[in-house]
């Protein structure tokens, strides 16, 4: 014999709302419908965002850079420039008006990527690769920004899984339109992201694509701001970071060692130490302020070097060879112009 009680079905969260002493906002994050509406009741706490210098903070190479067909980096951190053709394309930084409202949160810059009219219709895009393609894999990611365009133009916003170098080949998540006018709004995309079971992936360079783009011929440019990735569905506020928070996660991906502008966080790098290994060697290294993801490589902008010792310059001057690298440290090797006294200490100034 057995015997079996039921009792009517209810709604622990109105149960629980109907407490006596329970405040109006307890009630309003009990009853929400979802953790992103608990989130904005709370405040938004943690880090959403998966865009690097969404806020356009940091511009680490120069505050304006130009290239040619590209793709490449030329100034704004995390943001590479295309064209698929051989005309110019810029990105800059501009500064909005202290006290403006069109942009919410009281942002210092936006970027501007701009553009050369053509003659017949082509590719203009403006991407940045985020890190791993496991990001909302099989769920939601939202894309939020602010953008307006010179004339109105169409622009799409293109999404891609990269499995990384031998993975498995890159799965397109989609293309989605971004009618833009000449003032600036505010744009929520909502991404069903496709699984990635059974693919093989590389994680020394797997990625997401975020790739703003146009198809056109006229002369035009497109801002943007406030630039959010974030895993779920439904967008939140932008996630302000400091700027030495911005720093660091840009130095995982470029970090300037040596710069003759005065305004750059790196002018003039003096006291860094060297020793003579023998009387044709001088040898030291670097180490970087963060784990950067791949083994660097270094550019060298001509910069005039000189290694003194006991008050002696023994050069170089130009290139720089570079040895020694890792992720978390960088060599080099110098030929002195005259032959340095083994074992002496140096240092190095620009």
């Amino acid at each position: 014999m057995s015997v079996k009680f039921t009792k009517p079905e209810f709604d622990i969260r109105e149960k629980i709302s109907e407490i006596p002493t329970m405040g109006e906002a307890a009630k309003s994050l009990i009853q929400a419908e979802s953790r992103r509406d608990q989130q904005y009741l709370l405040g938004i706490s943690g880090r959403r965002n998966l865009i690097i210098n969404g806020n356009f903070e940091i511009w680490q190479r120069a505050t304006s850079g130009s290239i040619v067909a590209g793709p490449d980096y030329c100034s704004a951190d995390r943001w590479k420039i295309y064209v698929n053709t051989s005309t110019t394309i810029t990105l800059s930084r501009q500064d909005f008006s202290p006290g403006q409202t069109e942009v919410e949160g009281n942002p210092r810059y936006f970027g501007r990527f701009d553009w050369l009219g053509t003659s017949s219709t082509h590719f203009f895009g403006i991407e940045q690769l985020v890190e791993g393609c496991h990001w909302g894999a099989g769920d939601y990611i939202t894309v939020s920004f602010y953008a307006r365009t010179q004339t109105g133009e169409a622009i799409t916003l293109g999404v891609n899984q990269k499995f990384g170098t031998s993975g498995s080949s890159d799965q397109a998540v989609g293309n989605f339109a971004v009618a833009t006018s000449a003032e600036w709004q505010k744009f929520v995309i909502e991404i069903p992201m496709p699984s990635i079971k059974g693919k093989a992936v590389n994680e020394a360079n797997d990625s997401l694509s975020f790739t703003w783009y146009r198809n056109g011929r006229t002369d035009s440019y497109l801002d943007l701001a406030q630039v959010q990735v974030e895993v779920g569905k439904g967008a939140t506020p932008f996630d302000h970071r400091s700027y030495a928070e911005e720093m660091d996660l840009c130095s995982r991906y470029l970090h300037v060692l040596l710069s003759t502008n005065t305004a750059h966080p790196y002018h003039h790098w003096q006291g860094q130490v060297f020793s003579a290994y023998n009387a044709t060697r001088i040898i030291g290294t670097y180490r970087l302020p963060t784990v950067m993801r791949a083994v660097p490589t270094g550019i060298n902008k001509s910069l005039s070097m000189h290694l003194y010792s006991t008050g002696a310059n023994y050069g170089p001057s130009g290139t720089i060879p570079y040895t020694y690298a890792s992720r978390t440290n960088f060599g080099f090797d110098f030929t002195p112009t005259t032959n340095a006294p083994a074992g002496n200490a140096f240092h190095l100034d620009v």
